[in-house]
């Protein structure tokens, strides 16, 4: 294609140091890998020589800030996550700057008062889901295009619904506990009330387990509790979906672009613990009776997670670079 010359602009994606298992992460690294393949010269950048992912089997080409050979061309692309948005405004390259926003509700945080990306030397945005290119075009200032997700594809490949046990997986996350959110230490007090009601079903904590391991679980289970309520996509959740695993969630931010309640989930206002164990409760003790409309809303689940697929990823991606090549150097 003759992208690779030495006169093409480089593509980079900045990624936080971050080491614990995050999809959103993985992500940004598949990005990587989709533009590579279709001859883009693209490139992780990490902080800091010799920083890698053990979780994830993916291995793109890395360069690191703290490398004194590195440098960013004016014709370059940094594509930056939001949560570094404000760091990244401070790196000494005069190259094209794109953000990438995965969730909106930290976009602030880092900063003492509204702000444009444009303003901020951002040429254009890409969103992961329709709400979060409202939310960037009205409240940001920054021309925005959706770029989806997509859901690994081992999470929908390989099941038999008669290999599904009674099992009921816990999908906790200690970020949420730190910010100051209690769901699941309530939950988990009233789930050792319920446990004489659950009889015959596994519950399942599952923390750090390499993702294809989870999605094999998943494959295996009728129910996923998920109680982030800040989140974007909420990766677990359409993984669920995926591998025919029903969630019972909240709705939290992303949900209105995928999740139907009693449809393809059980979802609920976020932080509504008590009516979410209630309805946990009565699943459970009702399962055999509800068995037949499960599998429904497990078949439902499956098809709203089949809109995530890698190769719909990987047109909106394609798409939007060769219209950012083709367009030339935008200036702000």
């Amino acid at each position: 294609m003759g992208r690779n010359s030495s006169t093409e602009p480089r593509i980079y994606y900045l990624v936080p140091d971050y080491a614990e298992p995050s999809w959103g992460i993985a992500l940004l690294y598949r990005h990587v890998e989709i533009l590579r393949r279709h001859g883009f010269e693209a490139f992780v950048l990490h902080h800091r020589s010799g920083f890698s992912l053990n979780w994830l089997e993916s291995r793109p080409p890395t360069r690191f800030l703290d490398d004194d050979g590195l440098s960013l061309r004016e014709e370059d692309f940094l594509v930056v996550p939001e949560v570094l948005a404000a760091e990244a405004i401070t790196l000494p390259f005069r190259c094209r700057r794109i953000v990438f926003v995965q969730g909106a509700f930290l976009i602030l945080k880092p900063f003492e008062t509204g702000i444009s990306y444009r303003e901020l030397g951002y040429e254009t945005a890409m969103a992961i889901l329709p709400h979060v290119r409202e939310i960037l075009e009205r409240h940001f200032e920054v021309e925005t295009t959706v770029v989806p997700p997509f859901i690994a594809e081992y999470f929908f490949s390989g099941h038999e619904e008669a290999d599904r046990e009674r099992r009921i997986l816990l999908l906790p996350k200690d970020a949420y506990r730190e910010a100051g959110y209690h769901d699941w230490e309530i939950f988990r007090k009233l789930l050792d009330r319920m446990r004489g009601k659950l009889e015959g079903w596994k519950i399942e904590e599952i923390r750090n387990l390499p993702h294809r391991e989870l999605a094999e679980l998943m494959k295996r289970s009728i129910f996923m509790i998920n109680l982030n309520c800040l989140e974007a996509f909420n990766t677990t959740v359409p993984e669920a979906m995926a591998a025919g695993c029903i969630p019972i969630c909240y709705e939290a931010f992303g949900g209105r672009d995928f999740l139907d309640d009693g449809l393809n989930a059980f979802v609920f206002p976020n932080n509504d613990i008590y009516a979410l164990a209630a309805r946990l409760e009565e699943l459970a003790v009702e399962f055999p009776t509800n068995s037949a409309m499960l599998r429904r809303m497990s078949q439902a689940a499956q098809q709203t997670a089949s809109r995530y697929r890698e190769d719909e990823t990987e047109s909106a991606l394609l798409e939007f670079f060769e219209g950012r090549l083709k367009g030339g150097k935008e200036r702000i």
